[in-house]
């Protein structure tokens, strides 16, 4: 049985959830306590699944479900209007645990992706070669999309031109490549701003619930279904990674 909130804590709750993206530090300390006070005998099976800490996973629900304090702040403005409209504000821990339960389900069905694509903090080229396995089976993961390396390398350097100059970046210094600091040194070096949006958004990095769908819907993802025809899903993992050792290889060049 999961804790339960007062009236005053039902209440308060709703008031912080409707106006989520625009709270003090104060008043967000206040919401992440009361959520974790509500949440503390929330139990759902798919936490031995996922086979991580609880108290971190409960963390990470509030900090991208419940603060959204990832979002891009149009995309936050917009999922705020939504939930206001629909009035869907949780005011019970009966409601806040149905939907920590329904992000370990994302969670648990995003993880064997997320493996497979090897998307943690950053791709890097050791992670590439355990995977890709040998390179005579190269041609013929791309073959079955009708591609070849050549126009594979064509469309990569086609694509790294056509990126802003601070994606661009991101991309050539922290893509296949064990870059200094990671990402974050790359950002720091060249003083880009918000770079893990940008390398989100791009691809570079990929959120622990997010599923193929999610990938499909970054810069690479696009790139890779619609220009290069080959669609996000599992079965083609072995295509995709093909073309992410090429993409690697032309971003050095780059």
């Amino acid at each position: 049985m999961q804790e339960t909130l007062s009236s005053e804590q039902s209440i308060e709750l709703v008031r912080l959830w409707r106006r989520r993206q625009t709270l003090s530090a104060a008043e967000m300390g206040e919401m992440y306590r009361m959520v974790g006070d509500a949440l503390r005998s929330c139990n759902p099976p798919e936490l031995r699944v996922l086979g991580e800490g609880r108290q971190e996973l409960v963390a990470q629900f509030i900090y991208v479900k419940v603060l959204r304090l990832d979002a891009d702040p149009d995309e936050a403005d917009d999922a705020a209007r939504s939930e206001a409209a629909s009035h869907s504000a949780p005011s019970s821990a009966f409601a806040l645990c149905a939907y920590f339960r329904r992000y370990l389900i994302d969670c648990t069905r995003a993880s064997a992706f997320r493996r497979k694509l090897s998307i943690g903090d950053q791709i890097t080229e050791s992670q590439l070669e355990a995977h890709v396995g040998a390179a005579d089976n190269a041609q013929d993961e791309l073959a079955e999309h009708g591609l070849s390396a050549p126009s594979v390398h064509a469309a990569a350097r086609a694509f790294i031109a056509g990126l802003p100059e601070p994606e661009r970046i991101l991309l050539c210094e922290g893509f296949g490549r064990e870059a200094a600091g990671g990402l974050s040194g790359v950002a720091a070096r060249h003083a880009i701003a918000s770079y893990h949006y940008r390398a989100g958004r791009l691809g570079l990095v990929h959120k622990r619930e997010g599923l193929p769908a999610d990938y499909a819907r970054t810069t690479l993802g696009q790139w890779i279904s619609q220009t290069l025809g080959i669609a996000i899903e599992a079965g083609n993992m072995g295509a995709i990674l093909q073309v992410f050792k090429i993409l690697g290889a032309e971003a050095s060049y780059a």
